[in-house]
């Protein structure tokens, strides 16, 4: 299993690697605690359990799913998944999703996990990246446009939000020239 290093901005190693099953419990706490933020994710409730994740842990060994986790002197500090788009003209095309703990933000760990998803994605023959974010997700719009994504369109009012009526932000990356 690869394992890939960086520097947090506060000196400690990011480690990120491919998920595990024994990782499937802090995956699932992530992505709940993200959710019951209400600001980040467009759904109210982490409508899944533990062996869900199991599950997808599983499959990506066998399929051209990828899921990456984050670590900081071993403890969990995000993730990313990666999946193919459905259809078949277009499976040179992933869709990422990240998530990364709220106490850990802005400490380099979802550049980290981009940086790696984005060699995974290539080593799966993936050569363009799709993501979406909601419009006031500024910390996010900067990471992904300091990458080398760009808007490729905006999905007014999208989002029914506690926080009001989002927007939806499109964007994407040609990995390949």
């Amino acid at each position: 299993m690869q394992v890939r290093e960086y520097n947090a901005k506060d000196g400690r190693i990011i480690t990120v690697r491919e998920a595990q099953a024994d990782d499937a419990s802090h995956l699932f706490e992530g992505f709940k605690n993200v959710v019951e933020e209400y600001m980040w994710l467009p759904t109210f409730a982490a409508n899944s359990h533990v062996s869900d994740w199991k599950t997808w842990i599983e499959r990506t060994k066998r399929t051209r799913e990828i899921l990456l986790v984050a670590h900081i002197d071993s403890e969990y500090v995000g993730h990313l998944s990666i999946q193919p788009e459905e259809w078949n003209a277009s499976q040179h095309v992933a869709k990422l999703g990240i998530v990364v703990r709220k106490d850990c933000r802005s400490n380099g760990i979802g550049k980290s996990l981009m940086l790696s998803g984005e060699e995974a994605a290539l080593a799966k023959d993936y050569t363009k990246i799709i993501l979406s974010t909601f419009d006031d997700n500024e910390a996010a719009k900067r990471l992904y446009d300091s990458l080398g994504y760009r808007i490729v369109g905006i999905r007014k009012k999208h989002f029914n939000m506690p926080k009001g009526l989002i927007d939806e932000v499109l964007m994407e990356k040609e990995l390949v020239e």
